[in-house]
């Protein structure tokens, strides 16, 4: 029943109260209290009759008796316990939904109520089991047996509920913990229960529980003090009156139950140390400023700056001026290596782009593929062409033939791709070009696997003969410890992965020593600052490619639908060269330049000022991407809830003007129901004609607003979210139209590295802590409500907005045009045919003897 309850409040965290079992150690001294069969009348006096006896001599004998100091002794627990309630709850809640039609928010606090009863019951049960047993090593015995018999329990509930699943696939998962987790969660529990039992068994578990709620309590405050200054603590008094709380309370409970140890320490020592603690931390808050920004709105700093590190950027991306200097500068990126053949007609081409030598995504896809032979290389795209939803891309004799390319309404976007390659084919040696069909990314091996590829193939370059070349597959496939040359049939039926076995997949296949491997297991009801703040100054997205890296964000995995729902088609987990439209961190796909159809449509012919001073968004919900993990947790849902639903309580926090000035600003919380009134959004949602079901059916109930045929180039701000498997499809159509695009995506395209976000557009956390601020700073106060009581207005900067509607609009003219994607795609398939050729250790582009520049003649790969 524990583990029941359990699951529930932990599978919808965003309906509790975080820090609620802070009352476990409260529920045990009531229980104490009212079961204690002592006499509670006081002490006889042999002073009745003393004339002289005053009513503080009252007092002092009435305090020395039972009933006081029980009393006593639940308002010093009361204290603790609130107190670390209090400063527990100082976190900053995330954008997780709490539906009540799934779980109500009373429903979720009873349960959470029911659970700390029970952790009550049955640690009050254990402890008069084992307080009747003589002998440590009899009550290490009795224990142990204890949670044999509850692990056993849960054993069989489990299987119960395997073997009544009709596909006998049951993920193992608790909650938000994989099954790893709870195996480790369990010994850690086991050793903590076995030291436990020693310390209660002395006293009673009053004591060790309030002492455990003291020290996590005082820690928390201590951290919210630390914390205190930064855009989520705003006030020294919440931060500063939990400690005095617990401090004051825990004094109370040492003397009134005479504990003269903290375990091994004496009381006046901890009470010293208590005291020194309250002092720093005291002098910490009033000491400390609150967030303040003296001369100019945060938002203006980032938008001055991103000027400055797009032109070293755009310094570095277009060095080169003659054929020479693009030589030199590529040898000198690539370690020394020469560029592949057919360099010079590829720097023909691209000579008068704006980006010539920075070409650092198709560096990063191709890097791994270095660690295969070019024979292996080529069995591995041949095999990756057999997986289902693969078309294919052949080069030969300078001409090109598409395979299975068919694929509904992206026909016209890779019929245009097949163009792109015809244009340059006679350049091109014979190769095979596997292409995704979906937008979502599928190649994800394990990191393990990546390394094994990497030692296998350095094993195989020590043995390489003449003679044994062509045998290379075989050394990696022996290394590696499979067959290599096994095909799937794509007609043989296959088995749709889970949403949680896609997250599994997605932390395997991150490096060691990233978050993700780290923290998998999130708290995901509480925002997760220690994810935000890599690539954030403030609340404000600032480092945009490094908000990209999922592997440093372990709470993106309940926090995107495409990590929520389904995998469409099944994932390859075998390291196979697969070129798509998109990827992700931790994926092995390769990047096209890929535009959608749509991206070349006209703009309208409004300018800036004559469009709606409102930020438009506009999305649909299919029934494959709504399941109850995505209702709580995905980025539409949440945003949806966010604007046009949010809880009463809900809290953002926005950067205002202090009263007194124009120029210097503070942060101040405010109620989101404020600030979506005081703001002008219009966000709505379309519905799939198979969105249908109970899932499907609360969403249109909740979120029934929706703006499906509204031109949202009749807006100045447009916000543009992910698909639930890829980025947004309008992005390049947004950035060269008059508006500005909010951008909020997840997914590396092959134009990321070339944008810089506040100069070209404006970014967006996926977790939307900025999303009023930044809007706030473009169109101001004035006209509007006053925001949180303040008297100033604040006057918004349309300007700013302008001019990156302006610079995103000229940038995509520079370097997102057609004639762009032509060049990286040549580029990138230059790279791809110098990978899969036998010689590609001795051929490039270098100089001869003559000093001319050559190219070196492809190798044919051999007849199968």
């Amino acid at each position: 029943m524990r583990l029941e309850v359990s699951y529930v409040v932990d599978h919808h965290p965003q309906c509790s109260s975080l820090g609620f079992g802070s009352f476990l150690c409260l529920l045990v001294v009531i229980y104490n209290t009212l079961t204690w069969r002592g006499n509670w009348d006081m002490p006889a006096s042999n002073e009745l009759d003393d004339p002289w006896h005053s009513i503080f001599d009252d007092l002092r004998e009435w305090l020395s008796g039972p009933r006081a100091r029980n009393y006593l002794t639940i308002l010093g627990v009361a204290a603790i316990s609130i107190g670390t309630y209090a400063a527990d709850n100082q976190d900053m809640r995330s954008t997780y939904v709490c539906f009540t039609s799934l779980v109500g928010g009373a429903r979720a606090m009873v349960l959470h109520a029911v659970g700390l009863a029970l952790d009550g019951g049955i640690l009050i049960n254990i402890w008069r089991v084992l307080i009747w047993t003589r002998g440590f090593k009899p009550k290490l015995r009795l224990l142990s047996k204890i949670l044999i018999l509850a692990s056993t329990a849960a054993l069989v509930v489990w299987t119960v509920s395997y073997m009544s699943v009709a596909n006998r696939h049951v993920d193992v998962e608790f909650g938000h913990s994989h099954g790893i987790d709870v195996l480790i969660d369990s010994f850690a529990f086991t050793v903590f229960a076995i030291s436990a039992t020693i310390w209660a068994c002395e006293f009673t578990p009053m004591i060790p529980l309030v002492l455990i709620t003291s020290i996590v309590g005082i820690g928390r405050s201590f951290s919210n003090v630390l914390s205190l200054g930064d855009w989520m603590h705003l006030s020294r008094s919440a931060s500063l009156l939990p400690l005095y709380l617990i401090a004051s309370g825990f004094t109370l409970f040492l003397f009134v139950n005479d504990v003269r140890y903290v375990m091994v320490l004496r009381r006046t020592l901890v009470l010293f140390s208590t005291f020194v603690l309250l002092l720093t931390c005291t002098t910490l808050t009033v000491v400390r400023p609150l967030s303040f920004f003296e001369e100019r709105h945060p938002v203006n700093d980032l938008v001055y700056e991103a000027r400055a590190l797009h032109d070293r950027w755009l310094l570095r991306a277009a060095t080169s001026t003659s054929i020479a200097t693009a030589v030199t500068t590529y040898e000198e990126r690539h370690g020394g290596r020469s560029p592949p053949p057919k360099f010079g007609e590829w720097y023909q081409l691209a000579s008068g782009s704006a980006v010539i030598d920075e070409f650092e995504q198709i560096d990063k896809d191709l890097e791994i593929f270095w660690t295969m032979s070019p024979s292996t290389l080529r069995k591995r795209a041949e095999l990756a062409t057999s997986y289902t939803g693969v078309g294919s891309i052949i080069v030969k004799n300078g001409q090109v033939i598409a395979s299975d390319l068919r694929n509904g309404t992206k026909d016209l976007d890779y019929a245009e791709l097949i163009n792109m390659v015809q244009k340059f084919s006679r350049h091109l040696p014979d190769m095979l070009i596997p292409v995704n069909l979906e937008h979502a990314p599928r190649v994800i091996p394990s990191w393990a696997d990546k390394q094994l590829h990497s030692h296998a193939y350095l094993q195989s370059t020590t043995k390489r003969t003449p003679a044994t070349s062509g045998n290379e597959s075989f050394l990696i496939a022996d290394a590696l410890g499979r067959d290599i040359s096994s095909r799937p049939d794509r007609n043989q039926p296959w088995r749709r992965e889970l949403a949680s076995e896609l997250r599994h997949m997605h932390q395997e296949a991150c490096p060691p020593i990233s978050p993700l491997k780290a923290r998998f297991r999130m708290n995901v009801g509480s925002f997760c600052s220690a994810c935000v703040e890599p690539h954030s100054r403030g609340q404000f997205l600032d480092k945009w490619v490094r908000s990209l890296e999922t592997c440093n964000q372990p709470d993106l995995a309940y926090l995107h639908s495409f990590f929520l729902s389904d995998p469409v088609l099944p994932l390859v987990q075998e390291l196979v060269p697969l070129f798509g439209s998109s990827k992700m961190d931790g994926f092995s796909d390769i990047v096209l330049p890929l535009s959608p159809s749509q991206a070349d449509e006209p703009d309208r012919e409004e300018t800036f000022s004559e469009r709606k001073d409102t930020l438009f968004w506009s999305t649909s919900v299919t029934a494959h991407a709504l399941n109850e993990d995505a209702l709580r947790g995905s980025h539409k849902t949440r945003l949806l809830h966010l604007i046009n639903d949010p809880n009463a309580g809900d809290r953002v926090t926005m950067v205002l003007p202090l009263h007194e000035s124009e120029e210097s600003f503070k942060s101040e919380s405010v109620l989101v129901t404020q600030a979506n009134h005081d703001l002008s959004f219009n966000f709505g949602v379309g519905y799939n004609g198979s969105c249908s079901g109970r899932i499907c059916d609360l969403v249109k109930q909740l979120y029934g607003k929706t703006n499906e045929g509204e031109d949202a180039m009749g807006y100045r701000y447009i916000l543009l979210t992910d698909e639930d498997d890829g980025p947004p499809k309008s992005f390049c159509k947004v950035l060269r139209s008059r508006s500005v695009p909010f951008i909020s995506t997840i997914f590396q395209t092959w134009y990321s590295e070339r944008l810089t976000p506040w100069l070209h557009f404006v970014p967006i956390d996926i977790r939307y802590q900025a999303l009023h601020a930044t809007f706030l700073y473009f169109t101001g106060t004035e006209n509007r409500a006053k925001m949180n009581g303040i008297d100033m207005y604040l006057k918004g900067r349309p300007s700013d907005a302008e001019w990156i509607a302006q610079q995103g609009q000229r940038w995509t003219a520079r370097a997102l045009q057609k004639e762009d994607r032509e060049i990286y795609l040549f580029r990138l398939l230059l790279e791809w045919g110098r990978l899969v050729d036998d010689r590609r250790d001795s051929i490039g582009y270098r100089k001869n003897l003559d000093g001319e520049y050559r190219s070196d003649d492809w190798s044919r790969p051999p007849s199968p």
